[in-house]
């Protein structure tokens, strides 16, 4: 294992919140219905395809122009820019700042595969920026998650073979483009949306490196098995 790349929301820092309040905000702007079984099923894809979804589900998928959709993304990521920007390092989530450390003492890469635009400026605020060696900018991406496109591109920027990547994700998307990249996935969350994921943990508290070392080494013998 020569590097541990990472999602961001769900993984780093618990941002969903707010990302569902800020999607809750345009949908009660255009008058369509949002609840939080809605803003479940837009985790891990991309602005762009959570507004299409939305536009689907409200049954106006053909009401707005594609300049009006960039304005209502607009507002969205302007109203959630200003809610993150409450974000201090106490908003790392339980064990995260432990295993960044443990990574850095084994001389372990460190990457983010996130596909928020927002990503640098959450590091910034978490007082976590430097321990990153990549952070990919999904604006360079030609397919979101689960194509995957950005993890591959995350282990070209560190300079390691996929095979030699762990991943940490939160949503079934995440995992699903993590296996097809040819990487070790690890699940934070519900087995049920999990099931793709070589290790499961329910909280981050769990994860340690000690823990990925173990588990990497059975994944590792069983693919040579296969």
């Amino acid at each position: 294992m020569k590097a541990v790349i990472f999602d961001l929301d769900g993984v780093i820092t618990d941002t969903a919140e707010y990302h569902f309040l800020a999607w809750q905000h345009i949908a009660e702007q255009i008058d369509i219905p949002f609840n939080r079984s809605v803003n479940e099923s837009l985790k891990g894809i991309s602005r762009a395809e959570s507004l299409e979804n939305m536009l689907m589900i409200g049954g106006v998928e053909t009401k707005y122009s594609n300049a009006e959709k960039q304005e209502l993304m607009h507002q969205k990521n302007q109203y959630y820019q200003a809610l993150i920007s409450k974000l201090t390092p106490e908003d790392l989530l339980p064990g995260i700042g432990r295993l960044l450390c443990e990574l850095k003492g084994e001389n372990i890469k460190i990457g983010l595969a996130s596909s928020s635009r927002n990503a640098p400026a959450i590091l910034k605020r978490l007082e976590i920026m430097d321990d990153f060696h990549a952070i990919v900018d999904p604006a360079t991406l030609t397919n979101g998650k689960p194509d995957p496109e950005i993890f591959l591109t995350a282990a070209a920027q560190l300079g390691v073979s996929p095979a030699e990547c762990a991943a940490i994700e939160d949503a079934e998307a995440g995992i699903s483009a993590i296996k097809s990249a040819g990487m070790f996935a690890v699940g934070v969350g519900h087995e049920p949306s999990m099931l793709q994921a070589d290790l499961i943990v329910r909280q981050t508290s769990d994860l340690t490196i000690v823990l990925l070392h173990e588990v990497w080494g059975k994944y590792r013998i069983r693919s040579v098995k296969e």
